[in-house]
């Protein structure tokens, strides 16, 4: 598994459940001392930047995933306290993931897992919450590019990527720090919305669990998390 923004909350919990449920891991990160030792010395560290399609595409090719995880930030907001707010493009990322999946002949047999959240639906999605939807309208003035950015890539995931990449868009509720909640599960009905929020160790957990789906339920979908009740 290939973590993009693996020191992120996210991404950080990704890779420690991703390594105790015995994947061979690889770190992507800008500085390599935000992993901490023991996450570190059981990970290959891929020093790179996410604005470097180039970056991207070499952790790709020498690590030859079976899946990437990209747990970067897609919007400058919405991180936890202390965590630098990513500044990529993500249109790069996924395309420098997809361009090299492709020249290797590995698209499909690679997965690859994009977090997203309540705010930016997929192309034809909806937002089924009026104070969801108002919060997104907010900021899609205020952020003006990386919220176009942000909508450009998705739209480019569904009507421009290879038809034979595997994707999944997963769509979080907002993340917190708290211990775990239970276990969320990946849901596609129509008038579904997310149901409050969600731990990050949980998010952590349903994103291992999702990679290692070998049935591909969800390939080439967008899917909302929320708790079993």
């Amino acid at each position: 598994m290939l973590v993009l923004g693996a020191t992120g909350r996210a991404g950080l919990l990704t890779v420690q459940r991703a390594l105790a449920e015995g994947w061979s891991v690889c770190a992507f990160v800008r500085n390599p001392a935000r992993l901490p030792d023991d996450v570190r010395v059981r990970v290959t560290v891929h020093e790179g930047n996410l604005n470097s399609a180039a970056s991207v595409s070499a952790a790709v090719k020498a690590f030859r995933p079976n899946a990437v995880v990209d747990a970067s930030s897609a919007l400058p907001i919405g991180q936890p306290k202390g965590t630098q707010a990513n500044d990529a493009d993500r249109g790069t990322v996924l395309k420098a993931v997809v361009s090299t999946l492709e020249e290797d002949g590995r698209l499909s047999d690679c997965l690859l897992l994009i977090v997203g959240g309540q705010l930016v639906a997929e192309p034809g999605g909806t937002i089924n919450s009026w104070s969801i939807a108002a919060l997104a309208c907010v900021l899609r003035l205020a952020l003006g590019k990386k919220w176009r950015e942000m909508q450009a890539s998705l739209d480019w995931l569904w009507e421009g990527a290879p038809p034979a990449l595997r994707f999944v868009y997963c769509r979080m509720g907002y993340m917190v720090e708290k211990p775990t909640q239970g276990t969320l599960e990946a849901q596609t009905t129509k008038d579904n919305i997310q149901r409050g929020e969600v731990a990050y160790t949980d998010v952590a957990d349903a994103l291992v669990a999702l990679a290692g789906d070998e049935k591909r339920t969800w390939d080439r979908r967008a899917v909302f998390f929320n708790y079993k009740s």
